[in-house]
């Protein structure tokens, strides 16, 4: 297959054995989503994750039915086809010159502070950041680059604090030059918290002014955008790269991409390859993300509108509190006070909404907004969760 482009009637052929192909067992367990009872997956509520996170079946049947709209162009070593297209429109959205589609968000993250630190070691990121604990130092180990943490068990550091340590660097014995400043917004480890858009501005300046590169961890950016209005075109101007994730909220098994200038980008494929990210065909990732794109404001937005609804709904029932996160975007939480919580969630599976499991360090549940909240009446969901703190 490796040296003929696939046609939708090998496709076909093939359909069967795609969710092995994606390490899927055919025999494995029933997805907890497709185990409630209900004939139609579409309707379920999952108020958990930022996107409506595919089962197997969903995801092939969301494969078949792209393809059935028109042929497929297959990539080959992640190049071409609808992996290019996929590039092409996301450099278009983020108004950048290249976009470089890349297996993890942990790839792009290191590829982009390693393209641009350009011998300059030091890279000031958040303490809080993705990169710097859940990528397991692969900068360091990987690319000899030096990571910096800034505003411990804060989600937003300040000009002042990149100006000190910028000085710090330059003004030691053994001087230093800081050759990137990365921004994650919104923040996983902060549950979505979103960077201080004042003081981004701030700094993207002050490093440009400098000569110091700037990325974005902008895995969803997306979502950030439909909570502040800032256009995901607006939050990447000021950043010389950025990162977005296809798999979060784009409905992607895996894949991300990074956007940025031509001339640091053109090239990329070469580390990519070295990096073991060129994979041999990506179109079952690329076409189901641009795919996905296609509609994706609105459905997000009628989300979070339902979202503003539903919150205080909920908080106005007995034994349930909705708790917001300061200068959030889609995650909250909902403390349970008097109703079981592993109850709650299993009479809410029973009608088709999803809660992840109960959380014992804020007495109840972290949830999260996406577009599945609005497959459905914000009354009805608002019911549901009311018979079940009643059962």
């Amino acid at each position: 297959m490796a040296d003929r482009p696939i046609s939708r009637r090998t496709f076909v052929h093939a359909g069967a054995a795609l969710p092995l192909a994606l390490g899927l067992r055919r025999d494995g367990p029933v997805p907890r989503a497709l185990a409630t009872g209900r004939d139609d997956p579409g309707t379920l509520v999952k108020l958990m994750g930022d996107g409506p996170s595919q089962t197997p079946a969903e995801y092939t049947q969301l494969l078949s039915s792209i393809l059935s709209r028109g042929e497929i162009e297959p990539d080959y070593y992640s190049n071409g086809g609808v992996v290019e297209a996929l590039e092409k429109r996301m450099a278009a959205i983020l108004g950048k010159e290249r976009a470089v589609f890349l297996p993890t968000g942990t790839l792009a993250n290191h590829l982009a502070v390693r393209i641009q630190a350009r011998g300059r070691a030091r890279v000031l990121v958040q303490q809080e950041s993705h990169l710097y604990n859940d990528s397991g130092d692969c900068a360091e180990v990987l690319s000899n680059l030096n990571l910096v943490p800034l505003a411990p068990s804060r989600g937003t550091f300040t000009l002042e604090e990149v100006q000190a340590l910028v000085t710090r660097s330059r003004g030691g014995r053994v001087p230093r030059e800081v050759g990137v400043i990365v921004i994650e917004s919104p923040i996983r480890r902060r549950l979505g918290e979103l960077f201080d858009y004042g003081d981004m501005g701030r700094i993207c300046d002050f490093a440009r002014h400098e000569g110091i590169a700037t990325h974005l961890d902008g895995a969803r950016l997306f979502m950030a955008s439909g909570y502040t209005g800032i256009t995901p075109a607006e939050y990447a101007s000021r950043f010389d790269t950025v990162y977005v994730s296809m798999w979060k909220y784009f409905n992607a098994p895996s894949g991300a991409v990074l956007a940025g200038p031509a001339a640091l980008l053109d090239d990329l494929y070469h580390e990519r390859r070295m990096f073991g990210g060129g994979l041999p065909y990506a179109w079952p990732l690329a076409a189901v993300a641009l795919h996905s794109l296609d509609g994706f404001e609105a459905r997000f937005a009628a989300g979070v509108e339902a979202g503003r609804t539903l919150k205080p709904a909920l908080n106005a029932l007995r034994g349930l509190s909705v708790e917001e996160v300061p200068n959030g975007s889609n995650v909250f939480r909902l403390r349970v006070e008097g109703p079981d919580a592993g109850r709650l969630r299993a009479g809410l599976e029973a009608k088709g909404i999803l809660l992840p499991a109960p959380n014992a360090s804020v007495g109840g549940f972290v949830l999260s907004v996406n577009e599945t909240l609005a497959r459905r009446p914000v009354a009805d969901t608002v019911e549901a969760f009311r018979s079940a703190v009643s059962a």
